[in-house]
């Protein structure tokens, strides 16, 4: 049942056994696995159905340090949370509409392990432990099968490069459609007997009530003014690497540091994935292009549709010889300069509210970007024409592929743009703090301090130069960089709204938050199903490791209520 929180009577007390808050993939997995059991559910999300701006105001804060995605536009307030807004597009549909989501993939085996030259890396977990629920986790993701090895999604005419010293390997990552989360298993928590969906309920406070040692109620409130309290057995934090830290920190009436906040650790270690332009890779003939169709985003047809996009990754020997952070590279064919730049503009024309207002201000930025569509306006015509005829992409990237399958490959595309996806170390000073501002609840905003480090800048630079040398060796051709002074540059704003690591994982509660079973180690009834959790962020977007996680908690939380 859905309930609408502006309804409910001022101060009610309502009574649960397990109150879940965030209805994000997170939550909304958790709650689905929780349904038909005896106990009753309770899932409380800040939005509505549909998004709200007054709402979505709740998710600004401040970033300091390099520029960051802004947080605000980064945490969607709405049930399903973010996959309401994933905008990879998967297939045509029936209808002709597009069927989009997000990419998938797991963590490697390294990224549960300790490595000397990572500091403050490990998990309490290992691989093999969740191995089982990342096959599960693919199967509610309405993914493929759980195979992300190149030779799975190989045949003779589309295969990978074959990278013949160690450095390098490819691996897929596969997609999934965004509607399961907001859609489908929306449905199926409407009709569960257990499960309560409290809509504009945002969580203000969790209170121990005298109790240090256990949460006994959570404070909720609504931009109408109404508040009311829901108690519960067990709480569950499924609110994303930032909001989680935040409501930790703000619920400090009885503690000041804030629940589980003991060794000052909840919201320390915040890391995102930075997303570098490394440089262009000029093939060494017309043919490369061909032989890099493996990278392309494509449809496999076999009992269902199912999206892969090949990606270069680092293989474990070489970021042990090298002292690497774990880091994939993908491949965007692309024209000559002077043609990218006019693609780039007539996007911007076409898609910037500002200069589509065309107030004078705008003017001279809007007669910059004509002025570069008419200098690639060869370019542009034949891009309009592919998209019409062929229903290609005027650039492609990773909301859009299918460009392998283009006439004349080599005649259109004269580089590859090469983009690596890269793990950030996790650093204690990259942190969520409590804001002087607050919000219109009364809460304290989040506060982001973020950079990014000489650390993780040295490591792409390496990699970088691992990549040109291997790419040369193959075959492929000559590597020309786009660094400054030597240097990676970030294109910011940073980040692609991956916020991981503020509420770690450890076995000791002097290195983290929370234990290997997400349980907040100071506190008996508190968990966490979030990428918060993560110790370190591997380079994989972490979708399906929170699934796998949270689907790992559900199994925990069942021997409780069995």
């Amino acid at each position: 049942m859905i309930i609408d929180s502006r309804e409910i009577p001022e101060n009610q007390v309502i009574e649960s056994d397990i109150c879940i808050i965030g209805s994000g993939p997170a939550g909304i997995t958790l709650a689905r696995s929780l349904a038909g059991l005896s106990s009753r559910v309770c899932l409380l999300e800040s939005g509505g159905i549909s998004q709200d701006a007054a709402v979505q105001d709740l998710s600004y804060g401040p970033t300091l340090g390099d520029p960051l995605l802004p947080i605000q536009a980064t945490r969607n307030r709405q049930v399903g949370g973010n996959s309401n807004v994933w905008s990879i597009k998967l297939h045509r549909k029936a209808d002709r509409d597009w069927e989009v989501g997000v990419r998938y993939v797991p963590f490697d085996d390294v990224d549960f392990e300790p490595r000397d030259w990572v500091p403050h890396s490990g998990w309490p977990i290992s691989r093999k432990d969740l191995n089982p629920y990342y096959e599960q986790a693919q199967k509610v993701a309405h993914s493929g099968p759980f195979a992300y090895d190149a030779e799975s999604w190989s045949n003779d005419q589309v295969k990978p490069v074959d990278f013949d010293d160690s450095s390098f390997r490819s691996k897929v990552f596969q997609f999934g459609p965004r509607r399961v989360f907001h859609q489908e298993y929306l449905d199926d928590l409407k009709a569960a007997p257990n499960v309560d969906i409290y809509t504009y309920a945002t969580a203000l406070e969790l209170d121990t009530k005298g109790d240090d040692h256990a949460i006994q109620r959570v404070h909720v409130g609504t931009l109408t003014g109404r508040r009311y309290w829901v108690k519960a057995k067990v709480f569950v934090l499924a609110t994303g690497g930032i909001e989680t830290a935040r409501l930790m920190l703000a619920s400090n009436r009885h503690r000041p540091a804030g629940v589980g906040n003991e060794h000052d650790l909840v919201g320390r270690f915040f890391m995102d994935h930075p997303l570098i332009d490394i440089g262009r890779l000029f093939p060494a003939s017309a043919q490369v292009f061909g032989r890099a169709a493996f990278y392309d985003k494509r449809e496999i047809a076999s009992d269902s549709i199912h999206s892969v996009m090949g990606h270069i990754a680092l293989t474990k020997e070489a970021m042990a010889d090298q002292q690497l952070l774990n880091s994939a590279i993908v491949l965007f064919p692309r024209p000559t300069h002077r043609q990218t730049q006019a693609i780039l503009s007539l996007k911007a024309i076409v898609e910037d509210k500002a200069l589509q207002r065309r107030s004078p201000r705008h003017w001279p930025q809007s007669a910059k970007h004509l002025l570069n569509v008419a200098g690639g306006f060869d370019y542009v015509a034949r891009s309009a024409y592919l998209a019409k005829k062929y229903d290609q992409s005027l650039l492609h990237g990773f909301g859009r592929g299918g460009w392998a399958e283009t006439p004349h490959l080599h005649d259109r595309f004269k580089m590859f743009e090469v983009l690596l996806v890269t793990e950030q170390a996790p650093d204690p000073n990259n942190r969520v703090q409590l804001s002087c501002d607050r919000d219109p609840l009364g809460r304290p905003r989040a506060e982001v301090h973020w950079q990014w480090g000489q650390f993780n800048m040295d490591a792409a630079k390496r990699t970088q130069d691992l990549f040109a040398e291997a790419a040369e060796k193959a075959g492929l051709g000559h590597f020309v960089s786009n660094f400054d002074d030597g240097q990676p540059r970030l294109s910011g704003p940073a980040g692609m709204a991956h916020h991981l690591g503020t509420t770690r994982m450890s076995a000791s509660p002097h290195q983290g938050v929370v234990d290997e079973n997400c349980q907040v180690h100071s506190v008996s009834n508190l968990y966490v199903a979030s990428s918060s959790v993560f110790p370190t962020g591997s380079y994989a977007n972490p979708t399906l490791t929170i699934l796998a996680l949270t689907l790992r908690l559900a199994d925990h939380l069942k021997t409780k209520f069995s």
